[in-house]
């Protein structure tokens, strides 16, 4: 068995002296307040596998881990101000690492919380499961599209029936689960910070949900000519197109699609679920094409542009709804969106380049009076109009997809005079 590591963490705080903190043994109750950090420094060991366990109870965090000055993991936007954050990580060298945890600046986070910190080494035994279930994934892995984590899902979803106590549940999910992770799911789990305990507490909450998207989550398992009908009518469209791999796992109902670095990442328990009779190949494929659009998207490098948060992003989710419209032929239809566009249109210029996006996008946990995402509409709709004026439309959608100066755009688009006549 590999040497237990003599891995020491000196954490210093504001107001704090150095404690402390050895390898497999939980600390509890560290303070943590605005202004302070939490900045450990780590050893770990080349092909060493750790897995770093947060628990914040009162407090929205961020964190990363970092080894000489890169950043190897971080987190996301938090979701909540109380919960578990994990993480797992694979050392490519022996040295020392960073690993800091810093409160979540938003106004509405509270001043102060506390911190519990965790981090364990994998045995050479537990090291040695993981490169089994690495071998067995190679040919899932392999694949352009993925579908296996749907199937460890159910497996694990099944066996939740036969626990008797919370530990026992968090344990089913970890090891049949998010332990037999594919390459897709374990981008997702890191995009989206999914972690057993959060799986627990959503399916208990949810569990008529979750059994009756079961027989609908199957159907992604026929969506590879689908999926491979996406990419070659996008590269049609636009030349430059390069497909990335496509994941489709079960999530905790908090996405239905996103993207990392090398995969578009379908949550299905979100994506499968019907409304009115809706096919529901054509919204995955629908759903496809517009997260297949995130991947061609580029953060804007223009230093002369206009910083318009919200216009910005809108018309970036704007830019992959128009493109599903054309890979797919499916129009794009709002109803509430055609029949208030005059208004919607007035009050969203009202906050034009407002940095907090919530009353648009990304909102569907608190607008209650109408639809949500309603950003999305009006992105697609300028997008639509920029399209409609340009004469050459390949030119359109290469300047669609990599739009980079927000208000330029919207006003060669004629969105605003279109709206007005």
């Amino acid at each position: 068995m590999r040497s237990i590591l003599s891995l020491i963490l000196l954490c210093t705080l504001s107001g704090y002296g150095q404690t402390m903190i050895q390898l497999n043994k939980g600390y509890e109750n560290i303070p943590l307040t605005r202004g302070d950090t939490l900045d450990y420094t780590l050893h770990l060991e080349k092909d060493g596998v750790y897995q770093f366990s947060i628990y914040h109870n009162g407090i929205a965090v961020y964190y990363s881990l970092s080894e000489e000055r890169q950043i190897v993991f971080e987190s996301n936007y938090p979701d909540d101000i109380t919960g578990y954050e994990k993480f797992e990580y694979r050392s490519q060298k022996s040295g020392e690492f960073k690993l800091k945890i810093y409160r979540f600046d938003d106004p509405e986070n509270t001043e102060s919380g506390t911190i519990n910190v965790f981090i364990k080494s994998l045995s050479d035994e537990e090291v040695a499961v993981r490169r089994r279930i690495r071998d067995e994934l190679k040919a899932e892995n392999s694949k352009n599209v993925t579908t296996v984590d749907i199937d460890h899902f159910w497996v694990a979803f099944d066996k939740l029936k036969d626990c008797k106590h919370y530990a026992d549940s968090v344990e089913v999910i970890q090891k049949e689960y998010l332990d037999k992770a594919t390459n897709g799911l374990i981008d997702f789990i890191q995009v989206r910070e999914f972690t057993a305990e959060k799986f627990v507490e959503i399916i208990a909450k949810n569990i008529d949900y979750y059994r009756s998207i079961r027989k609908n989550s199957y159907l992604a398992k026929e969506m590879e000519p689908v999926i491979n009908e996406v990419f070659k009518r996008f590269s049609e469209l636009y030349p430059l197109f390069k497909p990335f791999k496509v994941c489709f796992a079960i999530g905790i109902k908090n996405t239905g699609g996103t993207v990392s670095d090398r995969f578009v990442l379908i949550g299905t328990e979100v994506a499968v679920f019907q409304n009115n009779g809706e096919d529901i190949r054509e919204k995955l494929k629908r759903l496809v094409a517009h997260e297949c659009g995130h991947t061609q998207q580029k953060p804007s490098r223009d230093p002369e542009a206009v910083k318009c948060p919200l216009l910005y992003q809108s018309i970036r989710e704007g830019a992959c709804d128009f493109m599903a419209e054309l890979i797919t032929g499916n129009e794009n239809i709002n109803e509430y969106g055609r029949k208030n566009e005059s208004k919607l249109w007035s009050e969203f210029k009202n906050e034009l380049c407002n940095q907090d996006i919530g009353n648009w996008l990304y909102n569907s946990y608190r607008v209650k009076d109408k639809p949500s995402d309603l950003g999305y509409y009006i992105g697609y709709e300028i997008c639509k109009s920029y399209y409609d004026n340009c004469d050459d439309k390949r030119d359109a959608i290469s300047e669609i997809i990599g739009m980079d100066d927000p208000v330029l755009f919207l006003v060669k688009s004629g969105y605003d005079k279109k709206v007005k006549n």
